[in-house]
């Protein structure tokens, strides 16, 4: 399945490159190779329990950009994620080469299509977001990784700079963002953005639809919708909100609507080199109906960052429970020269069932520990 996709993708991206309709027009083409080696070594400790993991990473990328005239050009990207870990425990032992992204772009003045295995994300909220629909970024990962979605994209920016998206998914077995059930086999998924400016700011309206695979519950396939309504003003502070309304039309579920929004703000304060306050708060509501509210879980989370000259950051982030009545703290000082990056971080993250929550997809580890990570870009 996999190795099928890839070829497929590869021919449908590179086959435009050697097109060429437009032979009085002046073109350009310009290779890129860049790269990214990450080693990593976590230690943590759990109710009297050592556990560790190390492992060391490479992900390659090349590209070929070619300009057709003075403000249109084609780019085809791919890279890999090369990696081999090892750990106290037994599935920490892996090593893999994975297709990381390949994605054909075309853009012009105002309007971007790209087709293939591409990062697709959107919405104001950096900690604890409602509209983490197709990505599991992690504000805590010092090297921003995560799963891309076969997808085909069109985005169109006007004078005004009011956005609108679409996209079509295809061939995307396995879940994604804060998904609880794949998308059924075979069947495309479709959706789009309109993102328009308001006095101060933004706001944004997205739509999104799927047939979902219901075997993990022991029932058929079954329809969902998403409709979500988010915004984002600079009015002294910083203020955004994301709303997320998901119907899933299934009677082996317990409930048929979900609500997920999140309210946040920042501000920096005026101390020093300038101290970044970031704060937002998560409410998952579970209904029968569309304005019910028959379950909840709430979650709070905060940011603090401060640039010690020009080489040095700090950051601490924290996340509450409310259900669980749990508090994770994270603590990292990164040190940038120019192509080296030295990322050392201490947690304390509770054993809790919570784990699986929203704001727990990509958790480092468990208990008390700390980590190093050191990275290298050329």
């Amino acid at each position: 399945m996999h190795m099928r996709r890839l070829i497929r993708v590869s021919l449908i991206c590179v086959i435009p490159l050697g097109f060429n309709p437009m032979k009085a027009q002046a073109r350009t083409s310009e290779f890129d190779l860049q790269g990214q080696v990450s080693g990593w070594h976590i230690e943590a400790r759990n109710e009297g329990e050592r556990f560790y993991n190390m492992g060391i990473r490479y992900i390659p990328q090349v590209s070929l950009l070619r300009t057709i005239g003075t403000d249109h050009f084609v780019e085809f990207e791919i890279s890999l994620n090369a990696f081999t870990s090892t750990g106290s425990s037994k599935t920490a032992d892996d090593s893999d080469v994975e297709l990381y992204r390949i994605k054909l772009r075309y853009a012009t003045a105002q309007t971007e299509t790209r087709l293939g295995l591409q990062k697709l994300n959107f919405g104001p909220a950096l900690l604890l977001r409602s509209l983490m629909w197709f990505d599991r970024l992690d504000p805590r990962d010092p090297l921003q990784l995560t799963d891309g979605v076969y997808a085909a994209r069109f985005r169109y920016v006007a004078l005004n700079n009011t956005s609108v998206w679409f996209w079509g998914l295809f061939e995307n077995d396995e879940t994604k963002g804060y998904e609880t059930f794949p998308t059924a086999d075979e069947r495309p998924e479709f959706g789009g953005r309109l993102q328009y400016p308001v006095p101060a700011g933004e706001m944004a309206v997205t739509v999104h639809t799927r047939k979902v695979n219901g075997s993990l519950i022991r029932a058929g396939d079954f329809t969902e919708y998403r409709l979500a309504l988010d915004g984002r003003w600079d009015v002294e502070i910083g203020l955004w909100f994301e709303s997320v309304f998901q119907q899933q039309r299934s009677d082996d579920l317990p409930y048929e609507w979900a609500k997920i929004m999140t309210f946040g703000m920042d501000y920096t304060f005026g101390i020093g080199n300038g101290l970044h306050f970031l704060c937002e708060h998560m409410a998952v509501v579970a209904s029968e109906e569309l304005f019910g509210w028959e379950e909840d879980a709430q979650t709070s989370a905060f940011s603090l960052n401060y640039p010690i000259g020009y080489l040095d950051n700090l950051k601490a982030i924290g996340f509450y429970s409310w259900e669980y009545e749990k508090y994770y703290q994270y603590l990292a000082w990164q040190r940038t020269w120019d192509n080296l990056i030295l990322n050392v971080s201490v947690f304390h993250y509770p054993d809790t069932d919570s784990q699986r929550g929203l704001y727990e997809r990509n958790v480092p580890g468990i208990g008390n520990g700390g980590q190093i990570t050191i990275i290298y870009n050329h």
